[in-house]
């Protein structure tokens, strides 16, 4: 199966959150499973000095009329998977971000920018055979890459199936109408059934309207994004295309998530030595000045601190888990009201609670492997992977039930093959009583231990999701093969 694989972020060559770690490993994991995988990726200044260059530029002409256009060849770092950078200077040769200017500022010509990624996939799905390499299926992610499937449909695409992942629905990429023309689009595309969304051209509805199969992150985020009060104004077009949608978890890199070969932990463990845990609890405690104690149940959190991740769930319930005898421990950053409120409880409960604002690579898995509990009480979350990192680290998590949260966290009510604690109101009384039960638990050491192993062996690699995207992909070609085409 040769796959394009579309995004608009990537790591290791840019990064702006979990979306480009997520879209850096899936490729390598379709390899894996013997997959022809080659990226597109716009040539951001920083992607450039990053790939391991191969072959010569390939000229592309001026797509979109933004000024001229290249492919330059190469490999990721330190893998075999290929790599096409669209290079065109005007829009990508710039200092700041992949979405942001130096002041935080979205770049005002966003719109063009990702119009012409998705004209290059297209051009690439029609003619790569000229260029020795003829996919069958371009995977686009996101909004940056929704015009992709679009353009091929328009062009009456027969040969190249479309897939398209969605992870947040309220990410969007709405412009001005206008731009229709401008982007090379007919008027007839510029419709309910269609690009048209509130008066104007949205990306994310081209590559959910158009797209011949369409991928979530998780069973209960395909079920949610059909519905009104989930959709973010798409749950019409969602539920439209709701035979089409397929919801796959997405996997963990148990390379850099284990705590049996962790460069940053104090001691390393595993669940057959659970003792070397107990030491990195109590380096924990050291570090953030809580009482040294192993009996005193403590609960870490590593979030953005702001309403999606349920911050204030936790600011709310604070008093009452001091009450409950634990420590807590919070590394993010956010809102700044939320930041003052944790960094005052902080001095009013010395010894209780320690604060790091700011994140570090190193500091989170330190929280992971010292922490008997693990917050991850959000509003809103597809598929977060930090409730599978605390399992990994025998981390028992507690969670509110939405999206892949869900799906992945079984509470302890329902016997030995729980892993976490799940609550379903977005309030700080839920998110107390469902660490009540923790706490709970932690103080009975040997069932607690029953679970801590059981949630540690869970497999969460990327080996299972893989296999899941090639189903995709074919169900895809298959229906290019029967001349089904949106």
């Amino acid at each position: 199966m040769k796959v394009l694989y579309v995004t608009s972020e990537l790591f290791p060559l840019t990064q702006t959150g979990c979306v480009g770690e997520i879209c850096g490993l899936i490729p390598l994991a379709l390899t894996d499973q013997g997959a022809d995988v080659r990226i597109l990726l716009p040539a951001y200044p920083q992607a450039v000095k990053a790939i391991r260059r191969k072959g010569k530029p390939i000229d592309l002409g001026n797509p979109l009329g933004l000024g001229a256009s290249r492919l330059i060849p190469g490999w990721l770092p330190d893998s075999s998977v290929r790599v096409w950078l669209l290079d065109c200077p005007t829009q990508y040769n710039r200092e700041g971000g992949v979405f942001l200017d130096d002041l935080g500022v979205p770049w005002p010509d966003n719109g063009h920018r990702f119009a012409l990624l998705s004209k290059v996939a297209a051009l690439l799905a029609e003619v790569g055979g000229m260029l020795g390499w003829q996919p069958d299926v371009l995977h686009a992610n996101d909004w940056t890459c929704g015009l992709a499937p679009a353009y091929l449909a328009v062009n009456g695409n027969r040969q190249c199936a479309t897939v398209f992942t969605v992870r947040d629905m309220r990410q969007q990429g709405n412009f001005d109408a206008e731009l229709l023309y401008r982007f090379g689009l007919p008027k007839s595309t510029f419709t309910m059934n269609g690009l048209e969304f509130h008066g104007r051209l949205s990306f994310l509805k081209a590559g959910l309207y158009y797209s011949g199969k369409i991928i979530t992150t998780s069973p209960s985020f395909t079920r949610e994004i059909q519905l009104k009060g989930h959709g973010e104004g798409m749950h019409g077009v969602c539920s439209l295309r709701g035979g089409d949608l397929s919801g796959i978890l997405n996997g963990l890199d148990e390379g850099e998530w284990n705590p049996g070969d962790d460069p940053h932990v104090s001691t390393r463990y595993d669940s057959d030595h659970l003792d070397g845990k107990l030491r990195n609890k109590l380096d924990l405690q050291r570090a953030f000045s809580l009482e040294s104690n192993p009996d005193i149940p403590l609960i870490g959190m590593v979030s953005h601190l702001g309403l999606d991740e349920g911050a204030d769930l936790l600011i709310a319930a604070l008093s009452g888990l001091i009450s409950a005898g634990a420590q807590i421990v919070v590394m993010g950053s956010g809102d700044k009201d939320m930041e003052h409120s944790l960094v005052m409880a902080s001095t009013t409960y010395p010894g209780r609670i320690g604060v790091h604002l700011g994140w570090e690579q190193g500091l989170h898995h330190r929280i992971l492997a010292g922490c008997d509990l693990f917050l991850v009480p959000a509003r809103f979350d597809p598929c977060a992977v930090k409730q599978y990192q605390a399992m990994r680290y025998g981390a028992l998590p507690v969670v509110r039930k939405t999206g892949g949260l869900g799906d992945t966290v079984l509470d302890t009510l329902h016997g030995e093959t729980g892993t976490g604690f799940v609550f379903n109101e977005p309030t700080g009384g839920e998110l107390m009583l469902a660490v009540s039960r923790g706490i709970n638990l932690f103080r009975n050491r040997n069932t607690w231990r029953r679970h801590q192993i059981y949630a540690m062996n869970r497999p969460w690699g990327w080996q299972d999701p893989a296999k899941s995207h090639l189903e995709i992909y074919q169900r895809a070609r298959s229906q290019i093969s029967a001349g089904i085409y949106m």
